[in-house]
């Protein structure tokens, strides 16, 4: 057990496995209590509003398309996607503007209706597990900060892994909990929604397991991240010394965490990260009230991304 509160002081026990290094929310919530709660309360428990603010919007639309520029050979490819767990939708958004037929999945309500209403995409408000496509149907799934909800990682990997076209490619981000666990306060770390907590390690394991390898043109760009384009195939998954050592690893990450008062990033320091964190709320508020409607910053990071894909 490395923890007994989540980040908002509330009761969560979390507990660390000694063979792997994963971090756990102890016991796996109910199917049913996770439906209720990513229906109507998960973004205002994570987020404290049923829908984006304007900073949150073009914040949103600038990292979507500087990740989609920096991978516009995987992205090119075109074809049907599915944005699954899409949030405000501004990768669905993008991707559709640059050609890309998008299927856009999100479970809760407020978001689902915000695209819809906001952006003018349409959105299966539903989770995986109510999510009944016939076999392979996509050439891209992108998977960004939803597989740390899922009850069973690997059996949610592996029913994805089934929805790809031969070919196919899945990109899968998750939080970093080694880094979060530097970067954040003591006692701030953890979150009901997040039932499962990856660290680049555990994270290919985990897609190994499922029976997918990560996408040779992209490895040393995601080399260290937990962020990572798979593809159907084994022999992906770590043997049994390598796991033993991000345990301990891990471990060590989360007893130095927990003994630290104030962060301790890897690069820079706390006082400098804060500064630097306020410095970019207040650009991304300016930039957002700027913007006008989050249509209107659609419509601009739209713009930008065709331009900055043509000149690539």
């Amino acid at each position: 057990m490395v923890s007994r509160k989540d980040r908002h002081g509330e009761p969560l026990t979390t507990v660390l496995c000694g063979g792997c290094g994963m971090l756990r929310n102890d016991p796996v919530p109910s199917e049913a209590d996770l439906a209720a709660f990513y229906k109507s309360r998960y973004r205002e428990s994570y987020k404290g509003a049923s829908e984006p603010r304007r900073r949150q919007v073009w914040r949103n639309f600038r990292r979507v398309s500087d990740h989609i520029v920096a991978y516009r050979d995987v992205y090119a490819r075109g074809g049907d996607w599915l944005d699954l767990g899409a949030g405000s939708c501004e990768f669905t958004f993008l991707a559709g503007r640059l050609g890309a037929r998008v299927t856009a999945v999100e479970p809760h309500s407020g978001y689902a209706a915000y695209a819809a209403q906001r952006l003018g995409v349409q959105v299966l408000a539903q989770r995986l597990e109510d999510c009944d496509f016939a076999g392979p149907s996509f050439d891209l799934i992108r998977l960004s900060h939803v597989l740390e909800h899922m009850r069973d990682p690997v059996a949610a990997l592996r029913q994805l892994a089934g929805w790809l076209r031969p070919g196919g490619v899945l990109y899968v981000e998750v939080p970093d909990i080694e880094a979060d666990a530097r970067n954040k306060v003591r006692g701030r770390l953890f979150h009901f929604g997040h039932i499962h907590n990856f660290n680049p390690v555990l994270l290919r394991h985990v897609a190994g397991l499922a029976g997918l390898v990560e996408l040779p043109q992209t490895a040393a760009r995601s080399a260290g991240r937990c962020g990572v384009f798979l593809v159907v195939g084994e022999g992906g998954q770590c043997d049994a010394a390598a796991l033993a050592a991000n345990a301990a690893r891990m471990r060590a990450a989360m007893a130095a965490h927990n003994a630290r008062t104030i962060p301790e990033p890897a690069q820079g320091t706390a006082a400098g990260r804060f500064l630097l964190t306020l410095r970019a709320r207040a650009q991304e508020q300016l930039a957002g009230m700027l913007g006008g409607s989050p249509r209107k910053i659609a419509e601009a990071a739209s713009a930008r991304l065709e331009r900055s894909v043509l000149a690539g």
